[in-house]
């Protein structure tokens, strides 16, 4: 029976209640004191982790200056297929989404800190950030402004009546007078939809990162539950250390795969990232 309280309580904590946050008022800024606690650790975090370990750069690089420089030299060669050379002054940007994401997703690996928030409310300093709808729709709204920044800074004008395609192209195709009636309509129309299909970017960004770190979540909180429940089983010694035996090794691939999770989510918000601003700087093509 204590098993089974155990993992009904191991399974609420860690799978229901990180749900609460899409439904919950956004604007009280209670209900995410951990994602706003944590998100400023993270940063601090990673300025300190730069700060120091760029101050011990040099001609002979030690194994975390050569891991980072293999890091840096993947994702230039990414960028340069994706944007060009163009797209090699961005990349510093590009991959302060990468690092925040991993970090943020690594930090939901850790033992759970349970602490009363204000207002009583139970919350667990071991949920990543990046679980939080707030934390991915604001780090897709800073994706789409930067790309469109950066695509009006490289064509100007030209950029802006990208939104106006395939008009250009089909609009010679009738006669004049046709052309004259159809353009207002047409080009109202176009820039709707160009607009929709930017927008849909954003949306994108947000639901496909929040959704598998939530899930992720989700799943490890009901797989964690079911050890406590195999807890039952153990009638013996024999049984129970198989069992110990068992789940010890289940929990490592849990890890594993959270921790695989994470830095591969990173580099799928990253990725894309790079390719909006790819198509931003060479949007004529």
């Amino acid at each position: 029976m204590n098993a089974m309280a155990n993992a009904e309580k191991v399974i609420a904590t860690m799978a229901s209640e990180p749900i609460e946050y899409i439904y919950k008022n956004f604007g009280d800024f209670t209900t995410h004191f951990d994602t706003v606690f944590i998100t400023w650790l993270l940063i601090a975090i990673t300025v300190i982790f730069c700060l120091v370990i760029g101050n011990r750069f040099s001609a002979i690089p030690n194994r975390i200056q050569v891991c980072l420089e293999a890091v840096y030299e993947f994702f230039e060669e990414l960028a340069v297929g994706l944007g060009g050379e163009k797209m090699k002054k961005y990349l510093p940007w590009v991959l302060s989404f990468f690092f925040f994401i991993v970090f943020s997703n690594l930090w939901g690996l850790l033992p759970g800190i349970p602490i009363k928030e204000i207002g009583g409310k139970h919350i667990l300093l071991s949920m990543p950030p990046t679980r939080d709808l707030n934390t991915t729709l604001a780090l897709a709204v800073l994706s789409f402004f930067s790309f469109q920044v950066i695509g009006y800074k490289e064509g100007g004008i030209k950029y802006l009546l990208h939104y106006l395609h395939p008009l250009p192209a089909i609009l010679p195709g009738f006669p004049k007078v046709v052309q004259y009636i159809l353009f207002v309509p047409l080009a109202i129309f176009f820039i709707t939809l160009n607009i929709i299909e930017e927008l849909a970017r954003v949306l994108s960004l947000t639901m496909r990162l929040m959704g598998n770190i939530l899930g992720e979540h989700i799943v490890a909180g009901v797989m964690i539950g079911l050890i406590y429940i195999s807890a039952t089983f153990a009638t013996n010694m024999l049984t129970g250390v198989v069992i110990a035996a068992g789940t010890d090794i289940f929990a490592f691939i849990l890890q594993f795969m959270g921790a695989l999770t994470g830095i591969i989510q990173g580099f799928v918000f990253t990725l894309l990232t790079m390719s909006y601003i790819g198509s931003a700087i060479n949007f004529e093509d």
